[in-house]
């Protein structure tokens, strides 16, 4: 099995933490022409081209190219098609050329294939491309579209007249989809709070031993159905999450309850779910001789409930990736880089306090509102004997 290309987030040469990652496909551009490998293949030239295609284009792949790491932290191989950019040998005014070799550390051409990132007027989007080997940067040299790209030995400055040339942009090329669990929830609970609760009358029953000498012992069964609302919102915005999932303690029914929502939540908009829970009752019942006892079932209904809370949200994420052989993983799970980054792309505004493997968590906010019965339980009642003798008179 290959390996797949981590994602990392590429760093500057100064150290900066770019907007791309490794392993997922971008396209490089400068103004509207992009980076194309022109069909070519070992030892030909890419070109500008100004078409952007798509996905269902068949020249699509000629523009996606791909980073990967190398033993330097700042230092990074460019590669689509299986063919890697290339300095090829030349210094300055030179033509970038397409390798098919991915050379190792050790081998003299090791360093023709290796690129680093100066990002010179604070954009962590446009940057210039600079080679090890020949310690030039990549220049369209104010050549359009069809021609070469260049090299070029004058490091221009953000004031420069020809500045513009040698910035590149690296434009996303991939679709991806994000899902988030949420979990751990911890409650303000307000001190007055219990005065939300009513009492509700779900059953009652008379049970008549007064003409028996013996105790009568009365086993029931029986279902009653519950309605419980509950309402979630979010102070962050989650609305590009594809899935999420709530795994909820609810608040004084001290149950665990799981939530699946096919949508997102837009921020501070409540999203409600109506559940009928259906409550199983078993109930035995002693009733002393020459007795009659009422027996009524109870339930603690808490209403219009509306507590804040802070969780953590795990969030993992799906999409394209590149092996190390230099093909296309589709629709697997990325890195958690590659997480942070399709997050910071939609601005999300939780606090991201942990990142491994293939997820990140943070720690979110928000309220939850609600109305739900929280226990059931009943009560016992001994019919006054006098009751008992008017049932007696009557019944002659």
């Amino acid at each position: 099995m290959v390996d797949k290309i981590s994602n990392k987030f590429v760093l500057s040469i100064d150290g900066k933490e770019l907007d791309f990652v490794t392993g997922i496909p971008y396209k490089i551009s400068n103004k509207v022409n992009y980076i194309d490998d022109w069909g070519g293949s070992d030892g030909s030239c890419p070109c500008l081209s100004p078409e952007n295609f798509s996905s269902n284009n068949s020249k699509y792949l000629r523009q996606l190219w791909v980073l990967k790491e190398t033993s330097h932290p700042r230092e990074y191989k460019i590669f689509a098609n299986k063919n890697y950019l290339d300095s090829w040998g030349g210094g300055h005014e030179a033509k970038l050329h397409l390798n098919s070799t991915d050379y190792l550390p050790e081998t003299p051409g090791y360093s023709r294939q290796i690129w680093s990132f100066y990002s010179r007027n604070d954009s962590s989007k446009e940057l210039q491309i600079h080679n090890k080997q020949n310690n030039c940067v990549l220049d369209t040299w104010g050549k359009g579209s069809g021609s070469y790209i260049y090299f070029s030995s004058h490091f221009q400055g953000p004031t420069a007249e020809n500045f513009a040339k040698q910035l590149w942009k690296f434009v996303p090329a991939f679709d991806y989809k994000l899902y988030a669990v949420i979990k751990n929830f911890k409650y303000q609970l307000s001190s007055d709070i219990e005065k939300q609760k009513i009492i509700k009358t779900i059953r009652e029953d008379t049970l008549d031993n007064l003409a028996s000498s013996a105790k009568l012992t009365t086993a029931f069964n029986f279902q009653e159905e519950l309605t419980n609302t509950y309402s979630f919102s979010f102070n962050e915005s989650l609305e590009y999450i594809s899935e999420t999932k709530l795994i909820v303690v609810i608040p004084f029914m001290n149950i665990e309850k799981e939530f699946n929502f096919k949508h997102s939540f837009e921020a501070n908009k409540p999203i409600e779910t109506i559940k009928k829970e259906t409550c199983n009752i078993t109930k035995t019942v002693e009733v002393p001789p020459n007795s009659c006892v009422k027996s009524t079932d109870f339930a603690d209904f808490m209403e219009n409930l509306e507590i804040p809370f802070e969780a953590t949200v795990e969030i993992t994420a799906t999409g394209d990736r590149y092996k190390k052989d230099g093909t296309m993983a589709k629709n697997v799970k990325v890195d958690a880089d590659a997480v942070k980054l399709f997050l910071k792309e939609n601005n999300f505004k939780g606090k991201i306090f942990k990142s491994e493997g293939y997820f990140i968590q943070a720690k979110v906010k928000g309220t939850l509102r609600g109305s739900y019965f929280t226990k059931t339980y009943r009560k016992l009642e001994d019919l006054p004997k006098k009751v008992n003798d008017k049932q007696d008179k009557k019944s002659k």
